[in-house]
């Protein structure tokens, strides 16, 4: 406990909000909404349409000067806002599904499950009618928008995975700075080296990640499965011998060589950012969410380098996206808007803020994207974004997330093994796959 007191002191000096995570949600029955093209509106007859989305502060306000931007290339079209903390709003999303009259266009992660519900308009009639090109768009994420050969949704971004290292303790380390194309061991070595203890208590971490939500990335590094279908799964293959080796990895990484936080502190992007800034944390797991935070830490010098590989190399195809409802009564204007938001001129506004990793690849390789510095190496966020996977999103997801959970969190703890966590919980999750 002395260990978790002193790191909460260090914390406590770091003064950063993070966007954390969600849990998957429950996808409903799969069904396909009937597609009903909606007329445009006659030329210069207003029309009001409604966007919702989640964010900070900071967030409302490039959201706003997107609005100005598009209304002055779209007088006819005014955008009234609505905004949650991202607490509440998908609790408020359920709400206004709920409706007589949902916003008509929203920010949305879980795509595919709103999809099954019946609660979105299919984008195929618009995109065909209109010969809308998304070859510019990252196959993962086209992917993780898509229900039944659908798509339901856009990307604004993309969640992209990379390891942030800080120069100045590889420096003093004497180490050199990692490469792309390192290894699983070679991020080990590399953070017993850059761990440091003084009386018994550690000061400064090698390596920090979030065991509960990403353990899944690195069984597909190892070349393991979680399901047989990451859209439909009626197994789990979590026993095989490639996914129990990826989850003992990560867990003797903390338990047995002693290089990251205990389980407490990286479990959230939250925790892990704050540490890598107080300059306790040498390499911090994460995503573009935390470049903002670190590129105005006073005095914090770092870069990023690519995940570390073993038997394949993957990423994560993450992100959120927009998505007209069913509901809408204005499916035209809010298809005008949705084109405009995902456009380059649209993603330049959200790529120049510094929010994300673009979900075009022309924006992402522009000056736009890459000029900003830090990080140096920002091209090391499009090397990964290739590589995305999306992440499974099916019927009962949030169950089964939560007996993976309760399932591993003793494993990240020290309190069993991969293996005996991965027996108690397969036939339970199998059993809830199964409808048992």
């Amino acid at each position: 406990m002395q260990v978790i007191r002193h790191i909460a002191l260090i914390l406590l000096a770091v003064t950063l909000a993070f966007s954390l995570g969600a849990c998957a949600r429950e996808e409903g029955p799969a069904t396909t909404p009937e597609v009903k093209e909606t007329p445009a509106p006659e030329t210069g007859q207003p029309v009001t349409i409604t966007w919702s989305f989640w964010g900070d502060p900071w967030e409302v306000d490039v959201n706003m000067r997107v609005i100005d931007v598009f209304e002055a290339d779209f007088p006819d079209i005014k955008v009234e806002i609505l905004h949650e903390p991202w607490s509440t709003y998908f609790d408020k999303v359920e709400e206004l599904f709920a409706s007589d009259s949902p916003p008509d266009v929203m920010f949305l992660e879980d795509i595919p499950i709103y999809a099954g519900r019946g609660l979105l308009e299919s984008l195929e009639p618009y995109i065909q009618r209109d010969n809308y090109d998304t070859t510019d768009f990252y196959p993962g994420l086209l992917r993780a928008m898509t229900h039944q050969d659908s798509l339901y949704g856009l990307a604004r971004d993309n969640d992209t995975k990379v390891i942030f290292y800080n120069k100045p303790l590889f420096d003093e380390a004497r180490l050199p700075y990692p490469v792309c194309g390192w290894s699983w061991e070679d991020l080990r070595q590399t953070a017993m080296k850059l761990t440091k203890k003084e009386n018994g208590e550690t000061k400064q971490y090698g390596f920090a990640y979030e065991p509960d939500k990403w353990w899944r990335l690195w069984v597909w590094q190892n070349g393991g499965e979680v399901y047989d279908d990451d859209f439909g799964p009626t197994k789990t293959l979590l026993d095989s011998p490639e996914a129990i080796d990826a989850i003992q990895f990560l867990a003797d990484l903390t338990n047995v060589d002693r290089v990251t936080p205990p389980y407490e502190v990286q479990r959230t992007s939250l925790g892990i950012g704050q540490l890598f800034q107080s300059g306790a944390l040498a390499m911090a797991f994460g995503n573009h969410a935390l470049v903002p935070g670190f590129a105005d830490t006073p005095g914090l010098r770092w870069d990023i380098v690519c995940l570390p590989q073993n038997k394949h190399r993957v990423n994560v195809a993450d992100g959120a996206g927009y998505v007209i409802t069913a509901g809408s009564r204005n499916k035209e204007a809010a298809w005008t808007f949705l084109k405009w938001l995902e456009s380059p001129k649209g993603q330049a506004i959200f790529t120049e803020s510094g929010i994300a990793v673009p979900a075009r690849r022309s924006v992402g390789q522009a000056n736009i994207f890459l000029k900003q510095q830090p990080p140096h190496n920002a091209a090391v966020f499009l090397e990964e974004t290739e590589l995305g996977r999306p992440n499974p999103i099916f019927r009962r997801g949030q169950e089964v997330g939560g007996l993976f959970d309760e399932a591993f969190r003793p494993v990240w703890k020290g309190e069993r093994s991969a293996s005996e966590a991965v027996a108690e919980v397969v036939p339970e999750v199998n059993r809830l796959l199964d409808g048992r």
